[in-house]
């Protein structure tokens, strides 16, 4: 009996190590086992979710850029440019010349001359001379009385037979052909008053009335005044008033 207990017990202590070896090695295994299947399943899981949000992004930029491209960006008008901001700050300000203003609008648009501008019977004029006509009413001792009477004729007034003053007065200009002066004057022809033209200017004053109210030009520095028959010859003295 102590035979077989002693290899009993010789039995049990050898089979009893190896099977708590075999549950040791098995429970190590089955952790090892589920450690490795939890770290195969959380880097799927993270692999898939890298996967996806890897591809959300290339989803959402068309979005994006569709959203980029419908709002156009405004342009900042009022807002100056850097270097604008540096020129305005540190350009001096370029204020014009006034001489030479002046001096461009002289060539551009030279003064006019006034005595081109103004008519030429503007001026003071006397008597010199007398030329009777084909019929007159006067003596040669009335015409000689005549002369020296001065005769001033501008724009804001006109004077004449040295007693009648006309303010603003008013001229009428008018051309004759030498055939209606010789019909005017009865015969009395312009190249009897020394004009070899076929027509001759006539200027009349309105509301005048007396010697001087009407003149013809022989030229710039000549004018034939009628009356009574009698034509007077009269010199320009001067153009000033």
């Amino acid at each position: 009996m102590s035979k077989k207990n002693k290899l009993f017990q010789k039995e049990f202590s050898l089979k009893f190590p190896r099977s708590a070896i075999g549950r040791k090695t098995i429970v190590l295994l089955t952790g090892f086992i589920l450690l490795l299947t939890c770290t195969i399943t959380g880097c799927g899981s993270s692999n898939q979710q890298q996967s996806i949000s890897r591809e959300n992004p290339a989803q959402e930029e068309p979005a994006q850029e569709a959203q980029s491209q419908s709002v156009p960006e405004q342009p900042d008008m009022e807002q100056p440019s850097q270097e604008e901001a540096n020129q305005s700050q540190f350009s001096p300000i370029l204020q014009p010349d006034p001489k030479k203003m002046e001096s461009e609008a002289e060539t551009a648009a030279p003064s006019p001359d006034v005595s081109s501008s103004s008519p030429s019977y503007f001026g003071t004029w006397q008597i010199t001379s007398s030329t009777f006509g084909a019929y007159s009413a006067m003596s040669e001792e009335d015409c000689s009385a005549l002369v020296g009477t001065r005769f001033e004729y501008f724009k804001d007034y006109a004077i004449y037979d040295d007693k009648h003053r006309l303010d603003s007065p008013q001229y009428c200009e008018s051309t004759q052909t030498a055939d209606d002066f010789s019909s005017i004057y009865q015969g009395t022809s312009l190249e009897t008053l020394g004009i070899s033209k076929d027509s001759i200017q006539v200027v009349a004053i309105e509301n005048a009335s007396g010697i001087g109210d009407t003149f013809y030009i022989k030229d710039e520095n000549t004018l034939i005044i009628p009356w009574d028959g009698v034509f007077f010859e009269v010199q320009r003295i001067s153009s000033d008033s």
